[in-house]
């Protein structure tokens, strides 16, 4: 129990937060451009403000459908480590982790995104409504899955 708690605390929380805060980043980022686009006048502060308003603003409904979905992607790469046995090889185990688990990132945040379409009839996060906006929101994914690979592999800290 002490293990999985560790785990959850120092490799999974810090790992959702890169995933979480990139994502809100990206949705904000891309809101405010299309703002910009049709002459709204920003400046820095305005640009930060609405950055740090999203992030709060979306943290419990959008930071917790990260958790779980980064859980479940975590979860399941975890148990393909483990039957391919690539915990064993210590040469290529790390990148091999390093890619799947950023893989994983990436590809639950697709998966999670495409469902919330014809689940809430809406894309909530308008961020992803774009092309452009969807590989960003998987980049954010991305980056966790490699952050949580490089915080759980026990090798990297030796």
């Amino acid at each position: 129990m002490r293990n999985l708690t560790r785990r959850a605390i120092f490799h999974f929380v810090p790992s959702w937060a890169v995933g979480f805060l990139l994502a809100s980043v990206f949705h904000s980022i891309s809101v405010l451009v299309g703002l910009v686009q049709i002459g709204v006048e920003l400046n820095v502060s305005d640009w930060l403000f609405m950055i740090r308003q999203d992030a709060l603003g979306l943290l419990p409904t959008y930071g917790a459908i990260i958790a779980v979905t980064l859980l479940l992607a975590f979860l399941i790469t975890h148990f393909l480590v483990n039957r391919l046995s690539l915990n064993e090889v210590k040469d290529t185990s790390s990148a091999t982790r390093f890619i799947l688990f950023a893989a994983a990132g990436g590809l639950s945040f697709l998966l999670m995104l495409l469902a919330m379409q014809p689940i809430l009839n809406v894309t909530l996060i308008a961020g992803a409504r774009s092309t452009l906006g969807l590989i960003a929101q998987c980049f954010a994914g991305f980056c966790a899955g490699y952050f949580y690979s490089y915080f759980s592999d026990s090798s990297s800290y030796r």
